[in-house]
């Protein structure tokens, strides 16, 4: 992935919809008590994921914004972890999400890292 990636929110939108149609396919594997309770969590977490990538566009102070989707995309990490605890997904499975997701986390980690340097040359002037 190239660094022009790393700062372009758009990408991580697009990004975020790539891993809620891969997640829609691994979630339909979920057993069905587990579907009104998990699998909502998950989908209902990756709604809030892209709700504040769009809500971040559209913010003059981005800092915050980028803070509360780290935390939404960890606590999506940890929901995945726990399908594959419950054996609900295989290996595979989980190395693949975690992989899509880990590559979000780059890209939100490089926005963070550019407005942060934003700001401070901000406030260096």
């Amino acid at each position: 992935m190239e660094d022009r990636n790393m700062k372009n929110p758009l990408y991580l939108q697009t990004k975020m919809e790539n891993i809620r149609r891969y997640s829609h396919d691994a979630l339909f594997q979920f057993p069905k008590k587990e579907r009104y309770l998990l699998c909502r969590q998950i989908e209902d977490c990756i709604e809030r994921i892209i709700r504040e990538v769009i809500r971040f566009q559209k913010r003059y102070y981005k800092k915050n914004t980028l803070q509360e989707i780290d935390i939404e995309l960890e606590f999506l990490r940890g929901l995945i972890r726990e399908a594959r605890e419950e054996s609900y997904i295989s290996n595979g499975r989980l190395a693949d999400w975690m992989g899509h997701v880990d590559e979000a986390g780059k890209i939100l980690g490089g926005l963070l890292k550019f407005y942060q340097e934003k700001e401070a040359g901000r406030s260096g002037k």
